[in-house]
């Protein structure tokens, strides 16, 4: 009930000094369209402290075997994750607030939205297949749990740009953002901090490669800053957006 108004009053609101809506905004005001940042990362720093916080459960690193705590039903893990999947057009489309004179924006965030998330699954199961034992590689199984999770991070890591980027970015994003889940997973078993949704990695991990996407594929044609035109550094941004970005 703190947390999440204020991130969302610095980002959304038109007084916010990070918000793309205020034209006196830090910088050049941040393009977060749906929430990669201001949803998802926020929401996966607070899943991060609470893992750390509670300490793992009895026996996760070292007592047990790796199996006693895999998921119970991967039937019900593929369910929620095509349910999810379904709701992110809600999500990120649905951000428009409206269809009249905003349609191309959501069918554009609807295309993005679903090629980030299949790049995403896909990098993400041949990435675990083929990765070694070292770098969390499966040692030769197709692991559909980290397929599930390695897709959610893909629509997380599309979120902030899904209306601002081009079609062919948007499957490099989902590509990258497989990798960026892989690696916050890794780390967290690394450290011992028991996160059994992997809540951080897909959404505080994604998230943030999220908001840093945008900084480097936001387009000038679909950018919407008041503060003037932001572009991507890939469209001959000076770095001062991805710098707003980053903060």
């Amino acid at each position: 009930g703190f947390v999440y108004p204020t991130v969302v009053h610095w980002v959304w609101d038109e007084h916010g000094f990070l918000s793309a809506f205020n034209k006196d905004a830090m910088l050049t005001g941040m393009v977060d369209f749906a929430g990669s940042g201001v949803v998802h990362m926020t929401g996966g720093i607070c899943a991060f402290t609470g893992a750390f916080i509670i300490r793992p459960r009895k026996g996760r690193f070292g007592e047990l075997p790796e199996h006693a705590f895999a998921g119970q039903s991967a039937s019900l893990q593929v369910l929620g994750t095509f349910l999810l999947w379904f709701g992110w057009y809600g999500f990120n489309p649905g951000s428009t607030l409206a269809l009249h004179n905003y349609a191309r924006d959501a069918a554009r965030a609807a295309v993005t939205t679903t090629l980030s998330a299949a790049t995403a699954a896909t990098t993400g199961i041949l990435l675990k297949r083929f990765a070694p034992g070292s770098c969390g590689g499966s040692t030769g199984v197709w692991d559909l749990g980290h397929t599930c999770n390695s897709l959610l991070g893909g629509l997380v890591s599309i979120t902030a740009g899904c209306t601002t980027v081009e079609i062919w970015a948007s499957v490099v994003i989902g590509f990258i953002g497989a990798f960026f889940y892989h690696g916050a997973s890794c780390l967290m078993r690394r450290l011992k901090i028991d996160d059994p949704l992997d809540a951080f990695a897909v959404h505080g991990a994604c998230g943030l490669w999220g908001c840093l996407a945008v900084g480097f594929f936001c387009t000038c044609d679909y950018s919407y800053t008041e503060s003037g035109t932001a572009c991507g550094v890939f469209y001959g941004g000076d770095g001062l957006f991805l710098a707003t970005q980053i903060v």
